[in-house]
């Protein structure tokens, strides 16, 4: 079933916002399914930038389950949330004439403090996946808009091309600036529902989507 308004068409790429993660907590998934991410190794291990951030002492599994215990509010009736701040930092809105805050999102997550424990509880919060994909690029040696090209896009057979937003360093948004077509994104979810497979090819490793779908920590 579809339907498009306004200029919307078929063919048009549309902001995912925060279905993005998703794709991006597939992509983790499947490097920890391969061996090549170790959901218990702490951050540290693979952007040790972060050590002195609130990431510095959370594992990998944490950041991707969002049960960091980092001083993160995404509150957005709050204009002086963390979430604008975030917003800022990667250039996603009109910045103040005298903005002397970090330039992109990878400054932004070194300025982030530690509020509470680790592992203690979900709480939904962006910068996770924006670490996460921080992770993801530094474990694979690729950019997120290669794996997706390589893993999705190309083994699914997309109908258009899809966009990622980007900061004013070229640091993907991870957490929430992917843009497909609505028709590509089924293609994505059927494929998920299938237990990984598409056109009888296991596309997402069989153990990413058990991983997934026993739900997080």
């Amino acid at each position: 079933y579809e339907r498009y308004f306004g200029v919307t068409t078929p063919h048009s790429q549309h902001i995912a916002f925060s279905v993005t993660k998703s794709f991006i907590g597939t992509l983790a998934a499947s490097l920890a399914a391969e061996g090549r991410l170790d959901p218990d190794a702490p951050v540290t291990r693979y952007v040790p930038e972060l050590a002195q951030s609130g990431f510095g002492d959370a594992t990998v599994r944490q950041v991707m389950d969002m049960t960091t215990g980092i001083a993160f509010d995404e509150t957005y009736t709050n204009p002086n949330a963390d979430i604008f701040r975030h917003a800022l930092a990667g250039g996603f809105g009109p910045r103040p004439k005298d903005y002397a805050g970090p330039e992109g999102l990878q400054a932004f997550l070194l300025t982030i403090g530690k509020k509470g424990e680790h592992g203690e509880r979900f709480t939904y919060r962006t910068a996770n996946t924006d670490a996460l994909a921080w992770i993801v690029e530094r474990v694979s040696g690729e950019r997120i808009a290669t794996l997706l090209e390589d893993r999705f896009w190309r083994k699914l057979g997309m109908e258009q091309d899809g966009s990622m937003q980007i900061d004013g360093t070229g640091m993907v948004f991870g957490g929430g600036g992917l843009m497909p077509a609505v028709r590509d994104m089924a293609r994505f979810g059927e494929m998920m529902r299938n237990g990984g497979k598409w056109q009888g090819k296991q596309v997402v490793p069989a153990a990413a989507i058990a991983d997934i779908t026993k739900g997080g920590g």
